[in-house]
C-alpha cells in the first residue's frame, strides 16, 4: 500500500518484495563444476517454481472477483511479480486439501444457505494451507449474516480493506511519481506555488457542494450531519436520498458523465462513508480525488495514510456549522482553494475495480510463493473486528 507516514519525513511502503535476478554469462569449458546449493536455496527454488493453486470458495460471479479473472495465465496477464499461480472457481473440480489457498468470500447481499457456508474438510487440513477471508464490506453490515465467533482459528489470513489485513483489498491508492515531495517542508513549498498559480481549478464552477448517495439510513448517520450541515450552506444531493438524479452504473455509484459534472459545476464533495470504522474508506473517496473537486471526508480511517496533506479536508474535525463556515471561506478565496490542488503533479491515484482486485491477487500469489515452511498463524478471534467486538464507532449527537 502507498501510505503515508506521519512523521518529518514523507516516506512511502508499497508492500511489495521486489527482486531483481543477475544474470550471469557463462563460457563452456571441460570441467564439470558441483555447485552446493543451501537447504533455505532449494526452499526458494523450489518455491518459485511450484504452481501454487488457489480456489475462490464461493462468489466467484462477483465483480471483484471475477473482473480478476482464473486459469494458469491470468497472472502473467496481469503483469504480477509472481505469475505461477492458478485460480479455480469450481469448488468440486478438485478435493478441498489440493489447494495452497482458499478464498471464502464475506458479503452482506448474500442471500442462499450455498454462499455463506464454510468449507468443510475431510482430512485434517495441511499445515501449508492458508484460508482466506475475504471482505470489503465494514463489520456493521456482515454482523446480521455471519456469527463470527464461531470462527475461531479457522481463517489464516485475512485479505480486506484493512491496513493491518493481510493482503490489502484497498479501495483506492495514491501512488507518488519520482518527483513527489519527501519533506513537510516541500509540501510547505508546493501548496506556496499552488496558492500563486494562475491555472485555477475552480474555473467556471458555480456551486459549492454536490453529494451522490445511495443509502439513506447509515449506521454512521451521516445523513444526521449533512441534515444540520444544509441549515447553514447548500448541498445538492444525488440519488434517492436527494431532489437531483444521475443515472446509475452496474459498479460504481454512477457513469462517468455524472463526475463529469459535478468536477465542472462543484468546488467540494461530500465523500461520507456509511459506517466509521477503521480504516473504511471505500472508492468514493479515490475517484473524487481523481478530479478538480475537493472530497469532503467523514468516516473512521486515518487519511493521512491514504491522501497527501492538504489534499481533502475532515468534517469530523468540525462541527457542522465550523465546516459550513470554513467552506465559505474557501469558497471566497481562490488561492485559498487552490491549495487543495498542489500534489496533482506529483502523485498518481488509482481507484478502479480493476486494479483494487489486481493488487489483491496478485499479493496473494506472491505471499503463497514467499511463505516459508513452518510459518503457521491463524486467528483466534474474529470476533474483535468483524463481530460483535467491532471498532466501528457510534454516532453521537455532540458531534453536530
Amino acid at each position: 500500500m502507498m501510505s503515508f507516514i506521519r512523521s518529518r519525513m514523507l516516506s512511502f511502503s508499497n508492500g511489495y518484495f521486489v527482486f531483481s535476478y543477475r544474470h550471469f554469462n557463462t563460457t563452456p569449458t571441460e570441467t564439470t563444476e558441483t555447485i552446493e546449493i543451501k537447504t533455505s536455496d532449494q526452499h526458494k527454488i523450489r518455491q518459485i517454481n511450484e504452481t501454487k493453486t488457489i480456489l475462490v470458495w464461493n462468489a466467484a460471479e462477483r465483480a471483484e472477483v471475477r473482473i480478476f479473472g482464473k486459469g494458469k495465465d491470468v497472472f502473467a496477464n496481469q503483469n504480477c511479480t509472481y505469475t505461477r499461480c492458478e485460480i479455480v472457481d469450481n469448488r468440486m473440480e478438485r478435493p478441498l486439501e489440493h489447494y495452497d489457498a482458499i478464498v471464502v468470500v464475506f458479503n452482506s447481499e448474500f442471500t442462499s444457505a450455498n454462499q455463506v457456508k464454510m468449507p468443510r474438510f475431510q482430512y485434517e487440513r495441511k499445515k501449508s494451507q492458508r484460508l482466506v477471508f475475504f471482505t470489503q464490506e465494514p463489520p456493521i453490515a456482515l454482523l446480521p449474516h455471519y456469527n463470527m465467533g464461531q470462527l475461531t482459528h479457522f481463517f489464516n489470513w485475512t485479505m480486506t480493506y484493512r491496513m493491518d489485513a493481510d493482503i490489502r483489498l484497498l479501495y483506492g491508492r495514491i501512488i507518488p511519481k519520482e518527483k513527489a515531495p519527501r519533506t513537510l517542508e516541500e509540501v510547505k513549498q508546493l501548496r506556496e506555488k499552488a496558492h500563486d498559480s494562475m491555472v485555477k481549478p475552480r474555473h467556471n464552477k458555480t456551486k459549492t457542494i454536490a453529494w451522490m448517495v445511495t443509502h439513506c439510513d447509515t449506521h454512521g448517520q451521516r445523513e444526521a450531519y449533512i441534515e444540520e450541515l444544509v441549515k447553514y450552506i447548500d448541498v445538492d444531493v444525488y440519488g434517492p436520498c436527494g431532489t437531483l438524479s444521475c443515472p446509475r452504473h452496474s459498479i460504481y455509484i454512477s457513469v462517468p458523465s455524472c463526475y463529469d459534472l459535478l468536477e465542472s459545476t462543484y468546488k467540494f464533495y461530500l465523500s461520507f462513508e456509511k459506517t466509521i470504522c477503521p480504516d473504511y474508506v471505500t472508492e468514493n473517496f479515490f475517484k473524487t480525488l481523481r478530479r478538480n473537486i475537493v472530497p469532503i471526508v467523514y468516516g473512521g480511517a486515518d487519511y493521512t495514510q491514504h491522501a497527501p496533506p492538504h489534499s481533502y479536508i475532515d468534517a469530523r474535525k468540525f462541527k457542522p456549522k465550523e465546516l459550513a463556515g470554513f467552506l465559505k471561506i474557501l469558497d471566497e478565496n481562490d488561492d485559498l482553494y487552490n491549495e487543495y490542488f498542489w500534489w496533482k503533479d506529483y502523485y498518481s491515484v488509482e481507484s478502479t475495480l480493476e486494479e483494487r482486485s489486481r493488487h489483491a491477487f496478485c499479493d496473494l500469489c506472491q505471499k503463497l510463493h514467499e511463505a516459508k515452511d513452518g510459518d503457521y498463524q491463524s486467528y483466534p478471534d474474529m470476533d474483535s473486528q468483524w463481530g460483535n467486538g467491532n471498532q466501528c464507532q457510534t454516532f453521537y449527537p455532540t458531534w453536530l
